[in-house]
């Protein structure tokens, strides 16, 4: 039993997080205390700040070896031995946990920056430019590629393979969608793939065709990935270079830890490299994917450990459930899709609930395999229908193997129905969801809109829901589905539901969360789930220095201008991985 006097120390622990509880001390001649000269004595000290704790706020922080050895004010602070420590004067901003990243595609994010750009919702004129401004630069046969389309910018039967053949007449072309789930390519692509007239949609797949039956070019689905194994392959240093850009760019907002969601056979040695070469700062979690997917990846499942080096962990599988619930009506529904015609052209058949792509018998014993192998699995689950499959999946698993330890991922959750909603609590698995999607662009207020239905619009991306049932909930972006990777967009949209700036009309306004929460999501309940908060995810004696400085503080100032929000420098166990321009190195 705890003595009264024992909770009332316990009590003031908590409180003071300030100093030194969790600095080793030894006694001096004198009767005074000191830090342990090796093991805690600051090297770095950052004053005169607000700094975001699990409790409150308080003035300043020190570091020793990269280690949060004391937090509290600038008087308690100074009182440390602070002889020869690197002090950071915060004037004012703001210090905070580092964030994550819970659902990202580095290789190919960096990849898009190094391909045949356009902006991410251009016209078909527009992308027209692009490819022949590309192709004028490549070598005649040279695979032109990039993205990211979005179909609602197409007027009925624009996007066809003959606005890409006028473009490219010498080169294959092939351009993602926003999704990642779409491709177009041009004629000679589909010649290079043996797709003609007959050739019938693959299993999970499908074909677009025009109004005469010939391939408009349009692939969706397992028919999009088949076309990977045509493509030249990429060497490892471009692999690790389109790497560099985009763990660069995400270190540039503030992103201390991520997960990498479709890790392929393509793409692996690039990672790998650039992980093993000190280059990767942040703490990365890599999903092999498995499936039909998968681009005869499955093999890295035996060979994780072996890619797995420096702050890279491949311990995970990826597995796509359904599609996404945009014009080509892919995610799996519990209800059929709208039957009218969408805003371009686009018909939903009648009864159709879109595709399911890993058949239960399939999907139940491989999910229990991996979970008794403790491996953790991150499920693609847009639709509702999906949503739900993969809660059953983890359900025959726990009743398989008992719970593991291993915090299942359901990923995307575009839509949950009600009954499922507990289930993340009482089945140990965590929820992630896709804030940065959801503001009004043409994915949200017009493909998806147009897929779904009014109706099923008021349950879109049900946030609170799963935050109130208790289960762990994480943010990931989908970057480059998202043209921005940038985490303040979603802080701001997660609190507003409104286009950044707080303008407009809210999308399902009733699952706004508060701020703490946002910063919750996006902080420790990502640090949690990779396996390390007891090292990261807050600011607390004990834990690594995984911080960033601000320049505003998200809980205090108007919520327009969260996603305004600049970072200016990020740390990564006491290291400064990233300086803003103008600011010290």
């Amino acid at each position: 039993m705890i003595r009264p006097a024992a909770l009332s120390l316990l009590a003031s622990a908590a409180v003071c997080t300030l100093a030194l509880a969790s600095v080793p001390a030894v006694a001096q001649s004198d009767g005074a205390m000191a830090a342990a000269p090796d093991a805690a004595r600051p090297d770095m000290v950052f004053v005169n700040g607000t700094v975001l704790t699990p409790t409150g706020t308080a003035q300043a922080v020190a570091v020793a070896k990269g280690v949060i050895v004391a937090v509290g004010t600038v008087a308690e602070i100074e009182r440390l031995p602070l002889q020869g420590a690197q002090r950071i004067d915060l004037g004012g901003r703001t210090l905070m946990p580092g964030l994550y990243d819970m659902h990202v595609h580095t290789y190919f994010a960096g990849r898009d920056k190094l391909s045949c750009r356009f902006a991410q919702g251009a016209t078909a004129k527009e992308i027209a430019a692009a490819v022949k401004a590309c192709a004028a630069k490549a070598k005649p046969g040279e695979w032109i590629s990039g993205g990211s389309w979005v179909g609602a910018a197409f007027k009925p039967g624009e996007q066809h393979r003959r606005l890409l053949d006028a473009a490219a007449p010498n080169n294959p072309v092939m351009l993602w969608d926003e999704s990642l789930h779409s491709l177009w390519v041009n004629s000679k692509v589909l010649e290079i793939a043996g797709i003609r007239r007959g050739t019938p949609n693959p299993d999970g797949g499908v074909i677009d065709r025009d109004a005469k039956g010939e391939p408009t070019g349009v692939l969706r689905e397992t028919a999009a990935r088949a076309i990977e194994k045509f493509t030249p392959p990429v060497s490892a240093e471009d692999q690790a270079r389109a790497v560099k850009v985009a763990t660069d760019e995400m270190l540039s907002y503030g992103i201390v830890g991520f997960t990498d969601a479709a890790v392929r056979r393509e793409m692996v040695g690039g990672l790998s490299a650039y992980a093993r070469s000190g280059g990767l700062k942040q703490y990365a979690r890599g999903c092999i994917v498995w499936g039909p997917n998968s681009g005869n990846s499955e093999g890295l499942i035996a060979q994780r450990q072996a890619w797995s080096t420096g702050r890279l962990k491949l311990d995970c599988v990826k597995m796509f459930l359904d599609g996404v619930p945009l014009e080509g009506r892919t995610a799996a529904m519990i209800e059929p899709y709208a039957h009218s015609a969408d805003a371009h052209g686009a018909q939903g058949a009648a009864g159709n609930t879109g595709l399911k792509l890993i058949p239960e018998d399939v999907l139940f014993p491989a999910l229990t395999e991996f979970d008794r192998q403790g491996i953790l699995v991150k499920f693609h689950a847009a639709g509702d229908g999906a949503v739900r499959e993969a809660a059953d999946a983890i359900a025959a698993a726990r009743k398989a193997n008992g719970y593991t330890g291993q915090h299942h991922e359901i990923g995307h959750n575009t839509f949950i129905d009600l009954a499922d909603v507990p289930r993340g609590r009482e089945l140990h698995f965590t929820w992630e969801l896709s804030p940065y999607i959801w503001w009004p662009t043409p994915i949200t207020s017009v493909d998806i809109a147009a897929a779904v239905g009014p109706e099923r619009m008021k349950r879109l991306w049900p946030v609170r829901d799963v935050i109130e049932s208790g289960a762990n909930v994480v943010i990931g972006s989908d970057w480059p589905v998202v043209p921005s990777v940038n985490p303040w967009i979603a802080f701001e949209t997660l609190v507003t539901r409104q286009v950044p700036g707080a303008t407009g009309e809210p999308i399902n306004a009733g699952q706004r969360i508060t701020r703490e929460q946002a910063l919750a999501v996006l902080t420790r309940n990502g640090a949690a789930e990779m396996g390390r908060l007891d090292q990261g995810g807050t600011i607390e004696p004990g834990k690594l220095a995984d911080m960033i400085v601000v320049d505003r503080n998200p809980l205090t100032v108007a919520a327009g201008e969260i996603h305004k929000t600049r970072v200016l420098a990020t740390y990564i166990a006491g290291e400064k991985v990233f300086a803003a321009e103008g600011e010290p190195k």
